[in-house]
């Protein structure tokens, strides 16, 4: 169990935890062992949580950044043309040129703020598609709003994730692994021991299954790196 990784860990609790309620066998001598080992899967649920927190973060500040050079992209390719007023789309490349200017500077803007912005920016070069047709600017535009919503979608789950975390302050995935180990290693000796007895048959067989799939995960793993 140790070198199963942290999401990978919690997929084989969750899976431990499904075999022992599934046939509840011994519950009365074995049920606290159970509640307690559930107890450990919900706190490594919310604590995975946490971890995906992290990545969310990084990935809505990647997002924000990537949907500023986006816009930044549309503005110069837009000042491009107008620096030569023969270019047969400089009167339409100007008309967006206006839209795009009064909307404002998304990089000085606060994030849910700049999050409406482009909303609104998108909203109202919709009636304009043929001008950007006319400029070639139509796909710079599609990019741009999907930007902004994948953008608002992950501040959505971040602020999800962080309301929950703040409701409820939990132990890291490092701690609870190392209350959780000894914990299953003790229920497993139990088991084994009394691996003769036919209630005790089914169990073992599924939670045989189940150690030799993440056996078999672990030996992929190391020949992947060894290569």
């Amino acid at each position: 169990m140790t070198n199963l990784r942290n999401a990978e860990y919690f997929q084989f609790l969750s899976s431990v935890c499904a075999i022992f309620d599934k046939y509840g066998v011994d519950c009365e001598n074995l049920g606290t062992y159970y509640d307690e080992l559930r107890e450990y899967r919900n706190a490594a649920e919310t604590a995975l949580a946490v971890e995906r927190t992290n990545v969310k973060i990084r990935e809505k500040n990647d997002m924000c950044l990537y949907r500023d050079k986006l816009h930044s992209k549309l503005f110069n390719y837009l000042k491009s043309i107008l620096y030569d007023e023969k270019d047969a789309r400089f009167d339409d490349a100007q008309k967006i040129m206006k839209i795009v200017k009064d909307a404002g500077n998304p990089s000085r803007m606060a994030e849910n703020l700049e999050s409406a912005m482009l909303t609104t920016l998108g909203n109202k070069l919709g009636p304009h598609r043929v001008a950007l047709e006319a400029v070639g600017a139509t796909g710079m535009l599609d990019d741009l709003m999907e930007a902004n919503l994948q953008f608002i979608e992950l501040e959505k789950e971040c602020r999800q994730i962080t309301a929950m975390m703040k409701a409820d302050k939990s132990p890291t995935m490092s701690e609870i692994r190392k209350q959780s180990d000894p914990l299953y290693r003790a229920i497993t000796g139990i088991i084994n021991g009394f691996s003769k007895k036919t209630e005790w048959k089914e169990v073992i067989g599924e939670m045989n299954v189940l150690v030799a799939k993440y056996d078999n995960l672990l030996a992929a793993r190391k020949k992947t790196i060894k290569n």
